[in-house]
């Protein structure tokens, strides 16, 4: 498997205080056998560990969803993800896959799916429409975390992402994972930065364009940096695949973002 380093420098336009970070971002990884199996997980994280970043950030979909293909068991696909390092540490939230992988949660006859309960019981902190506050360079700063908001669907409310449960500080620089880049257009301004996956660049580009972009927005937020007043989303094209087992035109990437 080859993939690629993109990496995004930005700074803060709403005028707060932002830490200096290297972030390194591992999205969609969509672990199954044998287009994303225990050693090309392995490849990426001993990839991700020499890029030395301050903070790692999962945003989710760990479940495989490609054609021909067998999931990996959480017990199977998490046990590379341990070997992660970084100073500030791993955190994690979820896709929509995550859900859609466990009949009962999908179906709302369970609170959590299994791979919430794999990546507790593993001791990989998660961010389940939740912050904490950290610091970095003497700089305190905010992180949270969203759940998906398709856990159980495409319709408006088949979500389990929360914001109004956030507890956010406006006065500190934010850090926001989602899954779904769709949250990005309701954000207050002071979302300084959110950090998305999902759409896999459109996973097959055909003459420039998306050829399939889950998203209410269809490819307005299909892949790279975006900017709306002073808010900004970085969205990874992600590792692996859904449906079809091949990428075109948007290749699986490690997505690094620097703040300066």
């Amino acid at each position: 498997m080859t993939f690629r380093v993109a990496t995004f420098h930005l700074g803060a336009p709403r005028g707060v205080a932002a830490p200096r970070l290297r972030i390194a971002v591992v999205a969609d990884l969509h672990a199954c056998r044998p287009v994303m199996g225990a050693r090309q997980i392995e490849a990426i994280v001993a990839r991700v560990n020499a890029l030395e970043p301050d903070l790692i950030c999962l945003l989710g979909d760990y479940a495989g969803h490609a054609w021909g293909t067998r999931t990996l068991t959480p017990g199977e696909a998490i046990p590379p993800l341990l070997r992660l390092n970084a100073p500030l540490g791993v955190v994690a939230v979820f896709g929509n896959h995550d859900w859609g992988d466990d009949r009962a949660a999908f179906r709302r006859e369970a609170g959590e799916s299994r791979w919430h309960r794999a990546f507790r019981e593993a001791g990989i902190a998660t961010l389940v429409n939740e912050a904490r506050r950290m610091t970095a360079g003497g700089v305190p700063f905010t992180l949270a975390g969203l759940d998906s908001q398709m856990a159980h669907g495409k319709r408006a409310g088949d979500g389990e992402d929360d914001l109004g449960a956030v507890a956010l500080d406006p006065d500190l620089y934010t850090i926001l994972l989602a899954h779904e880049p769709d949250i990005f257009a309701e954000l207050p301004d002071h979302v300084d930065l959110t950090l998305a996956g999902h759409l896999h660049g459109g996973q097959i580009r055909l003459f420039g364009r998306a050829w399939v972009c889950p998203s209410r927005f269809g490819t307005r937020y299909a892949r790279g940096l975006f900017r709306e007043g002073t808010r900004q989303m970085v969205v990874s094209q992600g590792l692996g695949c859904s449906g079809p087992p091949i990428r075109v035109g948007a290749r699986p990437e490690i997505t690094v973002v620097e703040l300066a």
